[in-house]
């Protein structure tokens, strides 16, 4: 057996979505084995969704849009974009020479530190703590909290435990790096008072759904998404956000907001990769990133070393929103796709997201319209993994 060394790691939206092509194309008899065969050997070499240059733009739009997200002024913003870029490239640097994300995570919460303190030395009047959270919000474990319920929720109990974990110890190490910083620079005489009380700025709402379509544009293009499918995931988070918006009281988990919000995304991810010709996992987290319980995971580790029960509080919030999500993800991905299947909607199941193993001839489970070739049979998808 031959042996190959991976030099990077790394995560290629365009690579999924061309290979989940290919294998559609080939379950539906477009291509025969050796072409598809072919196609697979050739995707490595058909380049990048997005150049070098529009990931970059993309990356700034993100960090300004998180940074008004959560209180920075449009000065700020500005600011925190150089210090967001510097992140960006200092995680893909320390990445590639194999650093442990504990130790990232360091690195990055000491850089958020400084980018807060240098704002600090231009404007005394600036919120560290909401330049701080603003720029290590893509560092936080929403996604992996999240993501871990899901897999809980869904019986894969020991995978599910172990991105808790990981989600907590990587925590730890931005709560670590931030308050190292700010230590260093109260002794330097730049007074430095970050704390772990964390809220989203009150900005008009048109202007916070327009944040969090550039959150998920700017997601979309970092992680190489084809256009079709950025611009799709983005039309998604502004519904999602709208939904949110309309039941959200703004105290602790808002476990009810947040699970419908998660219902709406669920619904759309059942439905547009369809249209696109994408995996669902493509527009998944996307649409509900401003959502994602990252923050309090955050919040409870620092309260963790401080009198009282804040880190009970944080954490137990922290936990509820994340099976918030996931279960209002996963029961409205399964009302899509029984209601498209009730309707006897012709789709091509490559594109529909997976579920329970049942029974093929379960009235709520039955297959609507020609989706593949001959040696298909009746049932839902398993092809398609989600976060």
């Amino acid at each position: 057996m031959r042996m190959e060394r991976v030099d990077s790691y790394g995560f290629d939206f365009g690579v999924l979505t061309r290979a989940t092509n290919i294998a559609a194309d080939y379950t539906q008899s477009t291509i025969d084995l050796p072409t598809a065969r072919e196609q697979m050997d050739n995707i490595a070499t058909t380049g990048k969704s997005w150049s070098k240059k529009a990931t970059i733009i993309a990356t700034a739009a993100a960090g300004a849009a998180a940074l008004l997200v959560y209180g920075g002024d449009w000065i700020v913003s500005i600011a925190g974009v150089i210090a967001y870029l510097t992140l960006v490239f200092m995680m893909q640097k320390l990445g590639s020479l194999r650093w442990p994300s504990f130790f990232i995570q360091i690195a990055a919460g000491i850089l958020a530190s400084t980018a807060a303190a240098a704002m600090r030395i231009l404007d005394p009047n600036v919120d560290p703590t909401s330049v701080v959270i603003s720029i290590i919000i893509i560092m936080m474990a929403g996604m992996t909290s999240t993501g871990a319920v899901q897999d809980t929720i869904t019986g894969n109990y020991m995978h599910g435990l172990g991105r808790i974990y990981e989600g907590l110890v990587n925590t730890a190490g931005l709560v670590v790096g931030v308050r190292l910083g700010a230590a260093l620079f109260n002794a330097l005489g730049v007074p430095l008072p970050v704390s772990n009380e964390v809220s989203l700025a009150s900005i008009p709402l048109w202007l916070m759904v327009i944040a969090a379509a550039l959150v998920a544009v700017g997601n979309g293009i970092i992680l190489q998404s084809p256009a079709r499918v950025v611009f799709s995931a983005a039309t998604l988070a502004m519904i999602v956000y709208l939904v949110y918006a309309a039941l959200s009281t703004g105290q602790g988990a808002d476990a009810w907001a947040r699970g419908v919000a998660a219902f709406a995304a669920g619904i759309g991810t059942a439905i547009l990769p369809r249209m696109v010709k994408a995996p669902t996992s493509s527009m998944a987290i996307s649409s509900f990133l401003v959502l994602l319980p990252g923050t309090l995971t955050y919040q409870g580790i620092w309260g963790s070393s401080l009198a009282g029960d804040q880190a009970l509080y944080y954490l137990s919030s922290a936990f509820i929103a994340a099976l918030s999500l996931a279960t209002g993800l996963i029961v409205g991905q399964y009302v899509g796709v029984v209601t498209l299947n009730t309707l006897n909607v012709v789709r091509n199941r490559i594109f529909t997201p997976m579920f329970f193993s049942r029974a093929s001839n379960h009235p709520l489970t039955r297959r609507g319209g020609k989706t593949s070739n001959a040696r298909d049979t009746e049932g839902t998808s398993d092809t398609d993994t989600q976060e």
